[in-house]
């Protein structure tokens, strides 16, 4: 039954047909991993969330480079502001700072 419906639709059709289907796998299955990470991460958790060494973390943390939380003698760490925390250390690009000077130039003319 289904390979009739298969062979009923043309190039296109198919080509859609699978990338509909693979989205709705490949985004379920990225749900499920998203669902897996906890929200609150320990530290062994959050070392290898951002794959990094347990006392790499730990200097992060006295250091006051990484956003933490402590209570007592635990540390904790939110996923999100982990997740920010890495987005934030962009590296712009040559045409980037290109851009930017050009920008900066013309408005201080």
């Amino acid at each position: 039954m289904a390979l009739s419906f298969l062979t009923n639709l043309n190039e296109e059709e198919f080509k859609n047909f699978l990338k509909e289907a693979l989205s709705e796998i490949i985004g379920e299955g990225l749900t499920q991993v998203k669902n897996n990470i906890p929200e609150i991460l320990d530290v062994k958790q959050a070392a290898e969330y951002l794959r990094l060494k347990i006392t790499t973390l730990y200097e992060k943390t006295s250091e006051k480079t990484i956003p933490h939380f402590k209570k007592g003698n635990k540390l904790y760490f939110k996923r999100d502001e982990l997740q920010e925390w890495v987005l934030g250390g962009k590296v712009s690009t040559h045409e980037e700072l290109q851009s930017q000077a050009a920008s900066y130039t013309m408005r201080k003319k």
